[in-house]
């Protein structure tokens, strides 16, 4: 039998490695999950959900720490472009499983705070749209900026000149917005507040002059306040399919795709939706969806330094 200090000697050399074993067991048990979750298959009772599997996620984006927005490149296949919400005017070209393949210094633009960037047709070419609306801190503000320049290539140092154009809500209207799409022709923003309200620009906007922006309906996020933080049900970016289908919505938590006939026609009631918590992104902020159901995601890293993050989900379309 073991005198009692060697008793006690034998279990206080045991103890750290048990409890080694335990933490070991309990962080596989929770990736396990996380793995499992990743599947991100639809709840059997909810109704309109996508049924989609995980490609990639948790890609480490260095560059982008405060990656706000995606957009597919008309001019460059397979690339996506993204960009930060502050500092330098830049954005960043990726590939499809989320690798940085460069950067590319927008020329004429400033940055007050970047929140998202489309890219569609414009004069027989393909353009990019990076859109200065958000404020941060939860403020709001009656002016938007939009800047509009010729795409680039991912390999460019830098852009041709922007063209810069101002808009205004109606008045005596203030809101922060971090969403924007262009479906049918015309340019869409989205805001991030509660109700989620969608402005139109004006088809035909002139650099110099300032437009008003005309309200055409509002997209139903109070449906997810029963099951998430009220802030994290917020838009946090909107993108258009390239032939112009279908338009993906994001908060931080959940996904939402639309027919883009639908919108274009101010029908905001019917859309499908797929949960993203199991992505365990640190704050889900950008979208883009190719033609065959390729769903990409960008999240901030949450401050601190810490770098954004990115994901390739396939979704099977609704017929």
């Amino acid at each position: 039998m073991l005198a009692g200090s060697s008793l006690r000697h034998l279990l206080g050399s045991i103890y750290p490695w048990a409890l080694a074993a335990i933490l070991i067991i309990f962080v596989w048990q929770a990736v396990a999950a996380r793995r499992a979750a990743s599947a991100l298959s639809p709840p059997t009772d909810v109704k309109n959900t996508l049924s989609c599997s995980t490609v990639v996620h948790d890609v480490m984006l260095g560059a982008l720490p405060e990656a706000s927005g995606l957009a597919l490149s008309a001019r460059t296949p397979g690339v996506l472009w993204s960009m930060n919400d502050s500092g330098v005017p830049l954005v960043f070209p990726l590939d499809p499983m989320g690798r940085v393949l460069g950067r590319v210094r927008i020329t004429g633009a400033d940055i007050n705070n970047w929140e998202d960037l489309s890219v569609a047709p414009c004069g027989g070419k393909s353009c990019l749209y990076i859109a200065d609306f958000g404020n941060g801190g939860g403020t709001q503000r009656n002016d938007v900026v939009l800047y509009r320049v010729v795409e680039p290539s991912p390999s460019d140092a830098k852009s041709q000149p922007v063209e810069a154009f101002n808009a205004a809500y109606p008045a005596d209207e203030d809101h922060e917005s971090e969403a924007s799409f262009v479906a049918g022709g015309q340019l869409y923003l989205v805001t991030k507040g509660h109700p989620s309200l969608v402005f139109r620009f004006p088809r035909r906007m002139e650099a110099g002059t300032l437009a008003t922006l005309e309200r055409v309906g509002t997209v139903p996020t109070e449906r997810f306040q029963a099951t998430a933080i009220r802030r994290q049900t917020r838009i946090t970016d909107a993108e258009t399919s390239p032939d112009g289908k279908w338009v993906a919505m994001r908060t931080n938590k959940e996904f939402l795709l639309y027919r883009a006939a639908d919108i274009a026609a101010g029908h905001f009631d019917m859309f499908w939706q797929l949960d993203l918590s199991p992505l365990d992104e640190a704050q889900g902020e950008g979208v883009a969806i190719s033609n065959d159901g390729d769903v990409y995601l960008a999240s901030e890293g949450g401050g601190h330094g810490l770098p954004g993050t990115f994901a390739h989900l396939k979704c099977q379309l609704p017929e």
